[in-house]
């Protein structure tokens, strides 16, 4: 029944589980979506568990060389696009010099999600986490 969800890979998801469980004490109709395996991408089975969502999130460790956003992200617009499921998507980068993603930056993700399913396109497709400025 989520509404906004939040696509992870690796221990992320634990620290990302804790945002999810306070956000659906609070009422938002938080989710998350663990993955596995990266190869084969699960194509079919990610576009069932996120197709019903107003705005999705997914949370790289980096960034591709020479593409745009992070390796997951690119994986996951692809499956929406070739199922033609048209949900607005944002991508997060974390982690980068061996900083830690943190509960706070999550619940950000969160927020900003719901200002997502308002707008419909993100003003920047691809943000950055915990990166000092």
């Amino acid at each position: 029944d989520a509404h906004y969800g939040l696509v992870v890979l690796g221990s992320t998801a634990g620290t990302a589980k804790g945002v999810v469980d306070v956000l659906r004490e609070s009422g938002v109709k938080a989710g998350l979506l663990r993955l596995r395996m990266f190869r084969p991408f699960p194509n079919e089975e990610l576009v069932k568990a996120v197709s019903h969502l107003k705005s999705l999130a997914v949370a790289d460790r980096a960034m591709s060389f020479g593409g745009f956003g992070g390796p997951v992200f690119t994986e996951v617009c692809s499956a929406l696009y070739n199922a033609n499921r048209q949900i607005p998507v944002v991508n997060y980068i974390y982690g980068l010099g061996g900083r830690e993603i943190r509960e706070q930056h999550l619940a950000l993700v969160y927020n900003d999600l719901k200002t997502l399913a308002t707008d419909g396109r993100p003003a920047q497709p691809v943000r950055f986490l915990g990166v000092r400025e």
